[in-house]
């Protein structure tokens, strides 16, 4: 009867302390940690207006506002952005009216850098958050990035579609590189724009 007390005795033990490490277990891997991410998006509006009779755009004449530092070519990102908003486009099938005609939609972006412009004054703007946080790969607060793009059709105040798009600069990235990044963010906004066909 001792000797069966004492192996009872040694079971709840045993099952006890396979618990309590089950539980640490389970506690390091729920352990919350600080969400990485590559970019956050938001958008208002959707392309619905584009199923008619929208084969053509033009360019807003307010477009391409843009708050960068000295650290960085203006002209080269400005570029970088319009030619990756023109290639989408063409792709999709639309088609750029030339000599200041008005197309079918108006296109207009920005571009910001945290430092330059800061969420609550791009909030503050356009009534859009992201509300993400960016890190580098030591783990500091990371400055953001933003890009804004906007349609709306010729000679209304409405605006139709937009987005802003976010995410930790990477400055250290080639020409080339930057380019990608840009182009990727770009398709990513127009995944759900109708096509045209040719």
């Amino acid at each position: 009867m001792i000797k069966r007390s004492i192996c009872a005795t040694k079971s709840i033990k045993k099952a006890a302390l396979l618990a309590l490490m089950a539980v640490g277990l389970t506690a390091c891997t729920t352990q919350e940690q600080p969400a990485a991410h590559d970019y956050g998006v938001v958008t208002s509006g959707d392309f619905e207006f584009m199923k008619d009779g929208v084969t053509t755009y033009s360019w807003h004449p307010q477009s391409e506002q843009v708050y960068l530092s000295q650290k960085y070519d203006e002209t080269l990102v400005t570029d970088m952005v319009r030619d990756a908003i023109e290639e989408q486009l063409s792709e999709k099938g639309y088609r750029l009216e030339q000599d200041g005609s008005l197309g079918d939609v108006v296109v207009g972006f920005g571009l910001a850098e945290e430092s330059e412009l800061n969420d609550n004054s791009i909030f503050d703007a356009v009534q859009l958050s992201t509300g993400v946080p960016f890190y580098d790969g030591k783990g500091k607060l990371a400055e953001k990035g933003s890009l804004y793009i906007v349609f709306s059709v010729p000679n209304s105040e409405m605006i139709q579609w937009r987005a802003l798009a976010q995410s930790g600069i990477q400055p250290q990235l080639e020409s080339g590189e930057s380019k990608q990044r840009i182009s990727g963010f770009v398709e990513m906004l127009f995944r759900r724009m109708p096509e045209r066909s040719n």
